[in-house]
């Protein structure tokens, strides 16, 4: 947002003019993309969550429609709408799309940063295979088929044009961790980042 300013009966806010379209756009257009053009969505995607969550900020629905690029190609991150500060004790806060919520958010219990990088393992995975790993009709058919099996992208099914590592970025991103109390946010930053040294989307 550049500005904010408001007469007797409207409230007016200035922000950018993003013209690229919402990546659920590009995604419908494209349905897959290479692992290079992922990677620079990737990076696009976690720089906005690195500067967010470094405010203490959860955004809780990263999805393709939420993710906009501007005239040049990069996304920006939109739609703060169901975005809190972070608080130790969130059960309750169990709003979001469902094919892009974490385990932990949709059985209602207590959530750190990790829901935003479970859904930018979807999007990747939606990147390499051209669908979402969870589809449903409700949230409940969702949650169901979440809970029952574990994403998992295995090698004979890695297109050709894709590499084991990115593969298995996308597992561990994905990895469904319902046990919150040992799970750091300084240990998911490490796993991150490990994979994205492997990826080479950044050099140690």
């Amino acid at each position: 947002m550049q500005y904010a300013f408001q007469d007797r009966d409207n409230l007016y806010l200035v922000m950018d003019l993003l013209t690229g379209g919402d990546l659920r756009y590009h995604i419908a257009r494209k349905k897959k993309f290479t692992e290079e053009e992922s990677k620079f969505f990737i990076c696009c995607i976690l720089l906005g969550l690195d500067y967010i969550h470094h405010n203490n900020i959860l955004h809780r629905d990263i999805k393709p429609e939420n993710l906009v690029l501007d005239d040049k190609g990069y996304l920006r991150i939109t739609d703060f709408g169901i975005a809190k500060f972070y608080l130790r004790e969130n059960s309750s806060e169990t709003s979001g799309t469902p094919g892009y919520m974490s385990p932990e958010v949709m059985c209602g219990l207590n959530h750190t940063i990790a829901v935003d990088y479970f859904a930018l393992g979807v999007i990747a995975y939606e990147f390499m295979m051209g669908h979402r790993p969870y589809t449903g009709k409700s949230r409940k058919e969702i949650k169901e088929k979440i809970m029952a099996k574990q994403v998992q992208v295995k090698k004979q099914e890695v297109p050709p044009e894709w590499s084991y590592e990115a593969a298995d970025f996308i597992n561990r991103v994905c990895k469904i961790y319902l046990n919150f109390s040992y799970y750091k946010e300084s240990l998911l930053t490490d796993l991150v980042l490990e994979e994205l040294l492997k990826l080479k989307i950044i050099h140690g």
